[in-house]
């Protein structure tokens, strides 16, 4: 006889064999088509999410998806969830983690970005500063300058961005240890995208002790040179502030220098410049990248400067002027 090859009990039979009664077979099937029903339910709600998301964002990085459509599963499950939108080519991965919409539904062309746009997504606590906030206040001189810098509390590094240089720098010391690495910052809209920049008063500052950071010395001081006649709401206080809060002696000499030149122009106070005269070092720190054999000495303000200062052949043009 042939043996018998039925499950046995404790093998596992179905539930007619046994002994399920009718009506609980199809409560089985019904909880069965249920939980798949729920499954697909909760799957297209998902994409409706996601389609929305997509919509209304047109630069984002990977987190943010994820907290907007819910994933708690991770940034992994958010980057399987855009695969299919890459593959159509509605959107397209411009930076490591950071996507972009690729098409302009409206005009129907191609969406182009900014790249400190995608900077601003590098980092959850990341702030635009330097030459670049000059940019965006409209206050560059060049174009050729090819860096974005981006101001995080983390590791530094450098991200090549599709046409710049990102570097991601960290605040100040003395601003972590105060907890105020967000100290005068402001929200700008471009491209219905909201990027945290530098404000100007911050950014004047910054970019007088790290030229570096801004193209160089004549960089700093040609933008310098036009943006009194650019920049809006203007308080002096705010830069003795930011000054204080630093607690960089060496470059009250400078900044006081250059609010005493525009004093007229930004309104600056007399009881500002005294603070800042008050914060200047008994020595005498070089400025805005001058050096020894390559310097003039302001002995009001104690600072040595670039002898390119002395020429004032050009002190800025009100963009409004005819000519």
């Amino acid at each position: 006889m042939e043996p018998d090859n039925r499950p046995s009990a404790a093998g596992g039979r179905s539930p007619r064999s046994l002994g399920a009664s009718s009506n609980e077979r199809r409560e089985l099937r019904r909880s069965g088509k249920g939980s798949a029903g729920q499954s697909a339910a909760a799957s297209q709600e998902l994409q409706d999410r996601t389609a929305r998301f997509l919509d209304a964002n047109r630069v984002f990085n990977l987190a943010e998806l994820a907290e907007a459509v819910g994933l708690p599963q991770g940034l992994g499950t958010a980057r399987g969830l855009l695969r299919q939108h890459v593959e159509e080519g509605r959107i397209k991965e411009a930076a490591p983690k950071i996507y972009v919409v690729a098409w302009d539904q409206e005009s129907r062309g191609r969406f182009v970005v900014p790249d400190y746009l995608l900077a601003s997504k590098l980092r959850p606590d990341g702030v635009v500063g330097y030459h670049t906030a000059l940019e965006l206040f409209g206050i560059s001189y060049t174009a050729l300058y090819n860096t974005v810098h981006l101001i995080s509390d983390g590791r530094p590094e450098k991200v090549h961005l599709p046409f710049q240089l990102c570097r991601i720098v960290r605040p100040y010391r003395t601003l972590i240890e105060a907890g105020k690495t967000d100290f005068l910052t402001v929200e700008v809209d471009r491209l219905g995208v909201r990027v945290k920049v530098t404000a100007f008063e911050r950014t004047l500052v910054d970019v007088l002790h790290r030229a570096d950071r801004a193209g160089g010395r004549d960089e700093v001081i040609e933008c310098l040179n036009v943006a009194p006649y650019l920049v809006d709401d203007f308080d002096c206080r705010k830069v003795a502030d930011y000054v204080e809060l630093l607690g960089i002696r060496s470059v009250a000499g400078v900044v006081g220098w250059w609010l005493e030149r525009w004093q007229t122009e930004l309104n600056v106070s007399h009881l500002t410049l005294e603070r800042l005269r008050e914060m200047i070092p008994a020595w005498k720190p070089y400025a805005i990248l001058s050096r020894p054999g390559y310097a003039y000495l302001n002995h009001y303000w104690r600072v040595y400067l670039p002898p390119d200062l002395l020429d004032t052949s050009f002190e800025g043009t009100d963009p409004e002027m005819d000519f």
